[in-house]
């Protein structure tokens, strides 16, 4: 009749094989090729019989799997290539959103400059037509020998070209001072990004220097992964050896527990050897980001150049603008003597 054990693992009910039994061999997956399913190793049939008669209940908590890590690193890649896509996408929204933005406000800016030099133009022409006019209205209300026509309407006529005139002065003023706060907001747009360009170049210096540290905690991190896999590679070459011996000790019940710790390390090794390909992965992300802010300061840098380049045509607008003023000055004192 078959005897019954359970086993320590499972928990479940095997029949007890006899000692010649032990060496027969057994389909298992292997401990060094888990994808190929081919190659198989009896090594692991017989620890598992000898757990079923009771001689390996030290192993109870030990598994020799070897989990792939070609899958993992397949989705850690994937992961980062959809985040560096999105990081990416974002700022090229905001660079576009950032450069229309500015290129509407210098457009309109241009626009609005361009009208006032032409209402001022047309103003100075009209007050020149005027003055002529009023010059004429002078002349001809001295030498006119016309004795029909009233001084009077000569009079009223020489009073509205003066309103006219001061209508006409008014606009140019208006115009002016539109002009001048037109300048003003340019200015203060121009400030306003030196102070965003100076801000971002300290912040590209504060990354930079965490992006020394994290480079220098990525090597550190690539030699202890590298330290790791070596001390894995040696341990499985342990767990080889540990199953020759089972093979051929069969019939022994004590088993070496210093073998088993080096299983149980294999597991530990094999957990913070994943850790620290995360880490390496955050941290080349964290690199990318700090490739992408570099690409920021450049636009804003550039946006940055064009508007002092505007400045300095406001600058010349300002000085015919002074031009303007002194010609009426010098006008209205004519017109006053």
């Amino acid at each position: 009749m078959t005897t019954m054990t359970r086993s320590s693992i499972t928990g479940l009910y095997h029949p007890k094989p006899s000692r010649t039994s032990l060496g027969s061999p057994s389909p298992s997956l292997s401990l060094l090729d888990h994808q190929n399913s081919e190659m198989k190793t009896s090594a692991v049939r017989r620890l598992l019989y000898a757990d079923q008669s009771g001689e390996m209940n030290s192993l109870s908590c030990v598994d020799l799997s070897k989990t792939s890590s070609s899958t993992l690193e397949q989705s850690v890649v994937q992961a980062q290539l959809k985040r560096t896509i999105s990081c990416n996408e974002v700022m090229e929204a905001s660079m576009k959103r950032l450069r229309a933005e500015t290129q509407n406000t210098i457009d309109d800016l241009r626009d609005k400059n361009e009208t006032l030099e032409r209402s001022l133009h047309e103003a100075k022409i009209k007050i020149s037509d005027l003055e002529h006019s009023l010059e004429k209205l002078k002349q001809s209300t001295i030498t006119s020998n016309d004795t029909v026509t009233p001084l009077s309407i000569y009079e009223q006529q020489i009073n509205t070209l003066q309103n006219d005139k001061l209508e006409l002065k008014l606009q140019l003023q208006n115009s002016e001072n539109l002009h001048s706060k037109e300048v003003t907001q340019l200015e203060q747009t121009i400030n306003e990004l030196k102070h965003k360009l100076t801000d971002v170049e300290n912040q590209l210096k504060l990354n930079q220097l965490e992006q020394d540290k994290l480079q220098n905690i990525n090597k550190e991190t690539m030699n202890q992964s590298n330290k790791k896999t070596k001390e894995i590679e040696e341990l499985q070459k342990r767990v080889i050896e540990l199953e020759l011996i089972v093979s051929t000790r069969h019939q022994t019940n004590v088993i070496n527990q210093s073998l088993v710790d080096d299983v149980r390390r294999i597991h530990d090794l094999r957990y913070e050897n994943e850790q620290l390909k995360k880490d390496i992965e955050l941290l080349k992300l964290k690199c990318n980001e700090r490739v992408l802010h570099d690409e920021e300061l450049r636009t804003l840098r550039k946006q940055v150049d064009s508007g002092q380049g505007y400045r300095a045509v406001i600058a010349k607008q300002e000085a015919e603008i002074t031009k303007l003023r002194e010609q009426l000055a010098n006008e209205n004192k004519l017109d006053f003597i």
